[in-house]
């Protein structure tokens, strides 16, 4: 609850009551005063002694406490699972419960008739200023005034001074760890000891160990055999030290010291029970984790709340335990107050808070039952960490046949695509060659049907003019006794084909004649091609005679040969016969009476066509010994 909101007797309310209790929290004040509603005389009693109707026994819960309903329900406080059934025979042979006897004060009639006067005449004079206080706090006029008046402190074993009248105490610390570090300081100032594990260690600080710069330190004597260590304070908050406890991979047994300094009972018990080097040792070996505090500081006094203290000095054991009523292992454990013990220290075999009591409470009952329970807890948390891990090595293994798997798909994906991409690049050039070879056999189709239309052509003029050389080339043969046209030749000739003809020239007969002669051989006897039917013209408008086939050799590019498609040469000795145009017969010398071979030329383009086509067939130029012929 924010002070500014408070009205303005409630204002003076906690004044009163940070009168009465030397200058306290204002918010704890606030809290103490909502659950009395704002009885001041009330929340007097209740800090100054304790509650004594506040139950023993409540559930555990570590979260943050749920607001409340009205102003005037009391605000819960953290509260434990509590187990104290086992403590009977050690406070004087109680019977066994759940309940505990507050230890009573030394004197009912110096409390009946001089403590309660006496709190009611401060609480009257305290009045005045109270009010003054508060106006001014409301005002907000910064006035300078003293945080609280000299005030009495009473306690549960009599009436005493408070210090804070005498001599100026330090302001409590909001820092849980720093608050700790100075009572645990305070502590080694006052006891001459140091702790447990720094002594054994020998250095000057542990971790999570209280750690003093007292001079102090240097009071140790190793070899005393009778030298006393204090336990090993955990440093920290008191929320942290419980969640220590409660860890899930270790859990340990908590040990919680609460004192009050204006307690009569508190010099001695930490002279005694907390430097005990038998308790000491004990709590060591046995790992427990230990927290102390005044109850002066915010963490401290907290901490009694939520322990339910009642008298100081203050010891309680935590640990973790089933939960109660509950036959499931499976359920969580709760942490849980194992025992407490309040009251004096002495006389030693006896006292609730004595280190021998403490000793055989712990050796005979707390650590034979929790022991075990934490041992189970731990390998539980073991296995649970082992199959953690088992499994995080699963999935880690998985994760990685996962990704081996996604490697080798992409990996054959990329084949694949390879594959595909090489097959349609084949396939492409399959097509492409396919295309180029379909083109090339066009093209030589289309040079075979031109060579074919050409030769067919010089096929047909080659007809015609030996047609026409047959009509008006070719002079009669000559008449027994005719001496105009000279002595006559006889020329014998023998065909490719192997027909035989003879002839007879004149010697001043054109060497014309006689390849006209050989020519018309050539020509097929058949009708269409009768003597008579041949052609008195030269074909194509050339000129007639010799000279009009000169004219159409030159103009055809063919000479001899080339032009006739024959070469005339003697037999033996062989000897070539060329057409020149005006020689003679007689002019050839050996003509007469031999006989002349036909051989067919053959043009060269021609030639390497019917090569290629040989090629293709599977045959080469030499395969035949025949002779070609002329096709009509």
């Amino acid at each position: 609850m924010d002070y500014d909101a408070l009205s303005l007797s409630q204002k003076e309310a906690v004044a009163q009551l940070q009168a009465l209790t030397d200058g306290g929290d204002a918010e704890v004040a606030i809290g103490v005063l909502d659950s009395v509603q704002w009885d001041v005389q009330r929340a007097a009693n209740l800090m100054f002694e304790a509650n004594p109707s506040a139950p023993l026994s409540i559930s555990r819960n570590f979260e943050t406490p749920p607001p409340r309903a009205s102003s005037s329900t009391p605000a819960p406080a953290e509260s434990f699972e509590v187990d104290d059934s086992e403590q009977a025979g050690l406070l004087g042979g109680r019977a066994p419960g759940r309940q505990f006897d507050r230890v009573t004060p030394t004197s009912n009639a110096v409390a009946l008739f001089i403590i309660r006067p006496l709190r009611i005449l401060i609480a009257i004079i305290a009045v005045p200023y109270t009010l003054l206080r508060a106006i001014l706090r409301a005002l907000r006029i910064p006035i300078p005034l003293p945080a609280v008046p000299p005030s009495f402190s009473i306690t549960h074993m009599g009436l005493g001074i408070s210090s804070a009248g005498l001599s100026h105490r330090p302001t409590p610390s909001k820092d849980p760890k720093v608050a700790a570090e100075r009572w645990i300081q305070s502590l080694e100032e006052e006891t001459g000891c140091v702790s447990f594990s720094r002594a054994q260690a020998g250095e000057g600080e542990a971790s999570g160990i209280a750690s003093g710069s007292s001079s102090v330190l240097n009071r140790r004597t190793s070899d005393d055999a009778n030298t006393r260590f204090l336990p090993d304070f955990f440093i920290g908050s008191y929320e942290a030290f419980a969640r220590a406890c409660a860890s899930d991979s270790a859990p340990k047994i908590g040990c919680v010291i609460l004192v009050s300094e204006e307690h009569d009972d508190v010099a001695t018990f930490k002279r005694t029970t907390l430097t005990d080097p038998e308790l000491v040792r004990l709590m060591h070996d046995n790992d427990f984790l230990v927290w102390g505090g005044d109850i002066r500081d915010r963490d401290a006094w907290s901490a009694a709340q939520k322990l339910q203290a009642t008298t100081y000095p203050f010891v309680a054991f935590i640990a973790l335990q089933a939960r109660r009523g509950s036959s499931s292992n499976s359920q969580s454990p709760v942490l849980t107050i194992l025992s407490r013990h309040q009251g004096p220290s002495i006389p030693a075999a006896t006292a609730p808070t004595s280190a021998r009591t403490l000793i055989t409470h712990l050796q005979e009952q707390l650590l034979p039952r929790v022991t075990p329970y934490l041992t189970r807890v731990r390998a539980q948390t073991l296995d649970k960490e082992t199959a953690r891990l088992v499994a995080e090595r699963e999935r880690e293994r998985d994760r990685a046949l996962r990704a081996e798997q996604d490697r080798a798909f992409e990996e054959s994906a990329r084949r694949d695509v390879e594959r595909i991409e090489r097959r349609r690049a084949e396939q492409r050039q399959a097509e492409e060659d396919a295309r180029r070879q379909a083109e090339a056999e066009e093209q030589a189709q289309a040079q075979a049907r031109r060579e074919e239309e050409e030769r067919a052509a010089w096929a047909e003029t080659r007809m015609a003019w030996r047609r026409y050389g047959r009509r008006m080339l070719l002079p009669r043969e000559p008449r027994p006794g005719e001496s105009g046209r000279g002595k006559t030749v006889r020329v014998g000739v023998r065909m490719p084909d192997g027909r035989r003809a003879v002839r007879f020239f004149g010697e001043a007969d054109s060497l014309t004649a006689v390849y006209a002669f050989v020519d018309t051989l050539f020509i097929p006897d058949d009708a269409a091609h009768a003597p008579a039917r041949d052609p008195a013209e030269p074909p194509v408008g050339a000129a007639p005679g010799e000279q009009g086939l000169l004219h159409a050799m030159e103009q055809a590019g063919k000479k001899n040969g080339e032009w006739f498609g024959f070469r005339l040469a003697m037999a033996y000795p062989r000897k070539e016969i060329h057409w020149e145009p005006g020689k003679r017969v007689g002019d050839v010398e050996g003509l007469s009476g031999g006989q002349l071979l036909v051989e067919l030329y053959e043009d060269p383009k021609r030639r390497s066509s019917s090569d290629s086509r040989r090629s293709s067939n599977g045959k080469t130029g030499n395969d035949s010994d025949e002779y070609e012929t002329e096709s009509d």
